[in-house]
């Protein structure tokens, strides 16, 4: 008998907390995170596009203090094991 499994699809919504001190950053970036902060903002693309690219060459998962998964869709072959 087969140890693994074969998963049509899987969808995860990953979300985890980074904490840094010390942070040198652009003014730019400093003042949209300010807006953001004071909005209420989630960081998206197309609202704040260089906090966004920012982030993305400076914030790592490696840096995580904790982390959480949503199973957001599974699908196996088998119809009965589908979690949809």
């Amino acid at each position: 008998m087969s140890k693994t499994k074969t998963v049509k699809k899987l969808d995860l919504t990953i979300t985890y907390k980074v904490g840094y001190g010390d942070v040198k950053m652009p003014k730019k970036i400093y003042e949209q995170l300010l807006k953001a902060a004071k909005n209420g903002d989630e960081i998206e693309m197309n609202k704040y596009p260089d906090v966004a690219d920012w982030m993305s060459s400076n914030v790592r998962e490696i840096d995580c203090m904790n982390w959480k998964a949503e199973i957001d869709d599974l699908r196996t072959f088998g119809a009965k094991e589908s979690a949809e």
